[in-house]
């Protein structure tokens, strides 16, 4: 059974400043950010995961290796992934993930992005209406 496993990357230091990150690449993990995410790893250790994509955003790519190496697994960079930016739609966003889910599955895949783009993935998927994260809990959800 193929499984996606999506998750928000950890705190980072724009998060803790309220500052609006965007596509800005180069916000890291805080301390807290990267315990989050250590615990949200634990909880996938027994979910036969076998892949991590994420977005190439630091602090999408720093949790996905924490990840990663909690798993021993290895991680791949997907742009498509990346948050919804100030020149794009909701709809170009959507598009985005239908090209993301319309690939050949990587089996069952840790998928570490945004909460903006988790958010509408998950209303893709559900045919629910988008509820954006108003916080920076790190979450792990399966489709």
């Amino acid at each position: 059974m193929i499984r996606l496993f999506w998750m928000r990357h950890g705190e980072s230091t724009w998060n803790v400043a309220g500052r609006e990150q965007g596509r800005t690449a180069h916000p890291p993990l805080t301390d807290r950010g990267r315990a989050q995410v250590v615990a949200a790893a634990e909880t996938l250790t027994q979910s036969g995961v076998t892949a991590v994509v994420c977005s190439p955003l630091v602090r999408a790519r720093e949790s996905a290796d924490l990840v990663a190496a909690h798993l021993g697994l290895d991680v791949v960079e997907d742009p498509l992934l990346v948050e919804r930016g100030l020149d794009e739609t909701v709809e170009d966003v959507l598009g985005r993930i239908r090209t993301f889910l319309a690939r050949p599955p990587l089996d069952s895949t840790v998928v570490v992005s945004h909460g903006d783009l988790i958010a509408y993935a998950h209303a893709l998927l559900t045919g629910s209406a988008p509820s954006l994260p108003a916080n920076a809990e790190v979450r792990v959800t399966v489709s």
